[in-house]
Formats: structure tokens, sequence, C-alpha cells
């Protein structure tokens, strides 16, 4: 109950401060403009669509490009406070580029008269720029928090739990990857819990703009284990689900003199691969996520273990190969068709390797 009424209680905190802040804008900002009917003018003119669209237009732009330049690596290994920092000075500075556009693109394009906007700067008061500055500050908070949650969750998963995609279990044919790092227990052992945290944290880094790349999508981060996921076509178109897993094996490789350097450990990691229909559907009440159940799961985690038994770095099953055998980049090695563990029925699984 105390939890729920520290829900409710945000709710409606955020409630009056999002009715706050526009009245603040509304009232403070414009009650000049109002009084001397010039907004009237300009609003009559229609000449506020194009500048509602332009702004729109380029202040989206340079948001997405600067969240997309604070996720490359060198700024995701920052701390959470120095991003704070630089988001926010990029995003005052993106928004003193658009007013600067704005104004010259206008002057231009003769689109008002320099009389106009030489009454209309008489008119800005402090009260409408720093009404505009957190009205501006407001939402651009609100779209971050919109960001991280949907980060959070993984790519896709915020709109299907808004939405109710899979409040009701539904069927999905899905390829999952369970990656592993190989002699996890012996690593923990040498390094240490901070520092093995700390390699195992690199290891990801070098993970995400791969999974990125090729259009992946994170299921679970468990201990030293990554579970990757793509729907069938997607995961399979170009390849996809493969070249994931081998391109982030290279790439560990080429920073072995780093790894050694610093943990005198490279890391290695071993993988097993299923396809197949498995059923999605939301669960949790305090925490609520989207959740897979099958065969499916189960038998590419168990592939995965496998890779110990046959010394291999990626194991997948018949139906996997079956997919992609008409291919010259990839060799599918038989290694058997007994039973795995807790599945009654035999398998045939391969290993794969370029």
């Amino acid at each position: 109950m105390r939890l729920k009424l520290r829900e409710w209680l945000i709710t409606i905190l955020a409630f009056i401060m999002v009715l706050y802040m526009f009245s603040i804008f509304s009232y403070f900002g414009m009650k000049n403009f109002i009084q001397e009917k010039l907004i009237i003018d300009y609003f009559d003119s229609n000449v506020w669509h194009l500048e509602v669209i332009f702004a729109g237009i380029l202040l989206g732009t340079l948001f997405i490009l600067i969240d997309q330049m604070t996720e490359k690596k060198i700024f995701r290994r920052k701390s959470f406070g120095f991003n704070i920092i630089l988001k926010s000075t990029l995003y005052l500075l993106a928004l003193v580029i658009v007013c600067i556009s704005i104004y010259y693109s206008f002057l231009y394009f003769e689109l008002v008269t320099v009389e106009q906007l030489d009454s209309l700067q008489s008119l800005l008061s402090t009260n409408f720029l720093l009404s505009g500055l957190i009205y501006y500050a407001s939402f651009i908070l609100l779209m971050n928090f919109i960001l991280y949650i949907n980060k959070k969750l993984g790519p896709g998963s915020l709109v299907d739990l808004l939405t109710g995609k899979y409040y009701h279990p539904k069927n999905e044919e899905l390829i999952f990857l369970f990656l592993d790092l190989r002699g996890s227990t012996t690593l923990a052992e040498k390094l240490g819990h901070n520092k093995y945290s700390t390699f195992i944290k690199e290891c990801v880094h070098e993970l995400t703009p791969i999974i990125q790349k090729y259009n992946a999508r994170v299921y679970q981060y468990v201990g030293d284990e990554v579970v990757l996921f793509w729907d069938k076509k997607e995961g399979f178109h170009q390849l996809n689900c493969l070249k994931a897993f081998f391109e982030f094996i290279a790439s560990l490789r080429q920073r072995e003199d780093y790894y050694m350097s610093k943990y005198g450990e490279v890391p290695e990691f071993k993988a097993g691969m299923d396809s197949g229909i498995v059923a999605a559907t939301e669960i949790g009440d305090i925490k609520r996520e989207i959740a897979f159940h099958g065969d499916v799961l189960n038998t590419a985690a168990r592939l995965e273990k496998k890779c110990n038994t046959f010394n291999e770095q990626l194991i997948v099953t018949q139906h996997v190969a079956d997919q992609i055998q008409s291919n010259n980049i990839y060799k599918f090695k038989f290694l058997s068709n007994l039973p795995l563990r807790g599945k009654t029925e035999s398998i045939k699984f391969y290993s794969v390797v370029l």
C-alpha cells in the first residue's frame, strides 16, 4: 500500500507540475503580446504554422543527433552526471541554433518584415524567455525519460507494453541466441568481483553496436550471459543472427592486447541458437516486462552449455541450419543427435564456423 500511495502521489505531482508549467508559459510568456495585440496579427498571417513546423523539424533532428552522438562508446563509459551536463549543454545550444535559424530564414524569405521582427523583439521580456526555457527544458526532460525507459525495457518493448500487445499470451516465431562467457567461474575467482564486473561490462559495451547493427533485441542480461533475439524474418535476413555472433567474437579478438594488459585475460564467448514458436506475454506487477516461454529458449540455453562438451564456439539446431544452408560464408558440422538434458526426444545440432 505504501508503494501504491507513493506511485499515486508522484502521478498527481507530475500532473500538477505539467499544468503549472503550461500556465507559466501561457500567462507570463504571452501577456505582453496579448496586451499589444501583436500576436493576433501574427497568428492571422498563418506564418506561425511554418515556424512551428520548421522549429519542430530542426529541434527534432538535433535532438536525435545529440542522442545518437552520446550513445557512442566513449560517452557510454562516462559517468551519468557527466552525460547529463553534456546533453544539457548540447540541448541549449540546439535551441539557440534553431532560434537564430528561424530569425534569419524569415528575413531571407521575407515571411515577415524587419519592422514586425523589431516589434516582436521589443516585446521579448524576461518572463517570456524564462517561461519558454523552462517549458523547453521540461519537454526535453520528458523525452529523455521516455527514451531511458525505452532503453531500460529494450527497443520496442515500451510501445508493446503501452498498447497491451502482450497482455494476453501471443505466439511468435523468433530466433534466440544465448551468449555466455567461457570459464566465467575461474575468471571471477581470479579477478575478484569488482574487476570481474568491469570486465563483463566492457564486453557488453563491445556487443552494443553489434546489436544495433544487426537489429537484434536484448531479452535478458543474466550474470555473464546475454540473451538476444530476432523475429524470424529479420534474423535470417542476410544472416543477421550469425553475423552478430561472429562480429562480436572478431571485435573481442581485435582488442586482445587491451584485455591482456588490463585484466590478464581475453574474453571468449560461446553460444547456442534455436528458432521456433514461443509464447510472449506481459509478466509481473511490481516490475513488469515481456517474457517468452517455450522449448526454443530451453534448447538454445542447453546448446550453449554443449559448447564446452564439444569445444565449439557456436552450436545451432537442425531447424536453424535448414534455414541458412545455402550460403558460402558459414560451414555447418554435424555434432550429435543425442537427447539434451531435460528433453525426451533427441535433437540434431551442428557447430557453425566461418
